[in-house]
């Protein structure tokens, strides 16, 4: 089968855009692997970095006349651009077989089939289901056989295939197809993710089940047969000697010195770690890495040791989901076994004992019961523990999650149009507070915490890593804010998405979206 996978034109978010950096896409090199591996004709498109608009994505799906075509996204506010890429796929050829992917239309299969001309969605993982999928269409056998899809009825309704269970060893997976791939037009930036920033994993899933997050679900361990089946937290990892060569391929032969685990946990397993720091300690590879680390491991392995020896095996950024300052509301959340006192505690020590460390946290507003007042007490607690970069989002809920379900129940959504999902723009309202007054505090505690002291501080850091951060973060926050003004001296001339708020940043349209 002649199968292509695409990453199509996207609106882009105004801290990863264009002038700094784009993350290559995980999935579509394992799915572009293991589709080559059984055989198939693979080719993968990344719109973004390559700058190829529609006009030039039409262009070359009537040039390599695909009989498959992919595409899906684990971000809600993308699932648009994708149902775009099935569209302008039937209207080349109405016989290409489109299947989506990704954590939304995993969890979005209704919509999905009632907005866009999709044949089949892959639920979940997908290696194994997206490869057998393919080797069922060449042979001509039923879709219908396939595990862990979900299928029209042909009578506007769909049908589910049975359970897909998860791959029981990671390292079974074939190497990435890089190779399919334009790796230089990635970590192109000069300071974000610098220098040569590259996305890779170790491990897949989590360990729990928050209720605002659907990452977690796509590794989901599956019981029962859906649409009934019940998802329960997860998590595998490859082994350590794979981890460290895909590393070592990526920094010989691409020339990528920083990689970007986008694992959903990453320090799990402390065995797992202290094998790969010892690796990567007898292997130096002149890198620096980047992981998403859970508050309670990782104070466990700053209590043991061990977070210093991976220290010296390069990691040099790290970003925590610390969310709110207040136990019952994490509680609320279902962040299970995090205890404020106890990470307040561990970030301070980290800022004081790692000065080289590139300290990024999250937190979450627009609960229910949030007002100006918790929200200035909750900025409080923030500069009290001195991140290098608090990232402030709205509570947003997307398919899948317990909190969406719980958000349709109590008609609590204001914004159901998917494209302005984007952890920016509030899409509900607190008791107290307008999405308008929510969005406008968000601003607010974005600004007074980027004061000029602060960046000062960093971009004076005598550590090359932390420097090009801060530097980073100072000149898009300074185009940010200069977009924003001229939204309001010439809106005629601005490329921003307009809503229907004055947000204060939006999604921003690239030069070649349309080329």
């Amino acid at each position: 089968m002649r199968v292509l996978l695409v990453r199509p034109p996207k609106y882009l978010w105004p801290y990863m855009n264009e002038q700094d950096n784009y993350l290559l896409p995980q999935a579509i090199v394992y799915l572009g692997a293991e589709a080559r591996r059984r055989g198939h004709a693979v080719t993968l498109i990344d719109c973004l970095p390559s700058r190829l608009g529609w006009r030039g994505l039409e262009r070359t799906i009537r040039e390599l006349q695909p009989q498959v075509v992919c595409a899906g996204d684990s971000e809600t506010l993308y699932q648009h651009e994708s149902g775009r890429v099935f569209r302008l796929a039937k209207s080349i050829d109405p016989h290409i077989f489109t299947v989506a992917g990704g954590v939304h239309f995993s969890h979005a299969c209704d919509h999905a089939f009632a907005n866009y001309p999709i044949d089949a969605i892959v639920r979940g993982e997908g290696e194994r289901t997206f490869g057998e999928l393919l080797d069922t269409l060449a042979g001509g056998g039923e879709v219908s056989d396939v595990a862990g899809l979900a299928l029209p009825d042909g009578g506007g309704g769909m049908r589910y295939t049975a359970r897909r269970e998860l791959i029981a060893n990671l390292d079974d997976l074939p190497f990435p197809a890089y190779d399919l791939l334009p790796m230089e037009r990635y970590g192109a930036a000069r300071y974000l993710f610098s220098p040569g920033g590259v996305t890779m994993h170790h491990s897949r899933g989590c360990v729990d089940g928050c209720a605002y997050c659907a990452c977690w679900l796509q590794m989901a361990r599956r019981d029962g047969e859906p649409p009934g089946e019940t998802l329960r937290p997860r998590w595998r990892t490859r082994s350590v000697g794979p981890v460290v060569d895909e590393m070592e391929t990526l920094r010989r032969r691409y020339g990528k010195s920083c990689i970007v685990f986008v694992d959903d946990t990453w320090n799990v397993e402390p065995r797992w770690s202290d094998a790969f720091a010892d690796a990567l300690l007898r292997r130096p590879l002149d890198v620096v890495w980047f992981a998403f680390m859970r508050a309670d491991l990782l104070a466990r392995d700053e209590e043991s040791g061990l977070f210093a020896k991976l220290m010296r095996a390069g990691l040099t950024h790290i970003c925590i989901g610390m969310e709110r300052a207040d136990d019952a509301e994490l509680r609320e959340l279902r962040k299970h076994n995090i205890q404020v006192d106890r990470t307040t505690a561990l970030v301070r020590k980290l800022r004081k004992k790692y000065p080289s460390l590139f300290l990024q946290t999250t937190f979450i507003v627009g609960l229910p019961q949030d007002t100006p007042e918790s929200l200035d007490r909750l900025l409080a607690y923030v500069e009290s523990i001195d991140p290098d970069y608090p990232a402030f989002h709205p509570l947003t809920p997307v398919p899948g999650t317990a909190l969406w379900n719980e958000a349709q129940r109590d008609g609590r959504l204001e914004i159901t149009d998917f494209t302005r999902y984007d952890w920016m723009t509030p899409v509900m309202r607190t008791d107290a507070m307008t999405r308008a007054e929510l969005e406008y505090k968000i601003w607010q505690m974005n600004s007074r915490y980027l004061n000029p002291w602060r960046i000062l501080r960093g971009v004076l850091s005598p550590h090359t890593y932390r420097r090009r951060m801060y530097l980073w973060w100072l000149l898009v926050s300074l185009r940010v804010g200069w977009d924003y003004v001229l939204d309001r001296v010439r809106p005629s001339r601005s490329t921003r998405r307009k809503t229907q708020l004055s947000d204060y940043v939006g999604m921003v349209k690239p030069d070649w979206y349309d080329q």
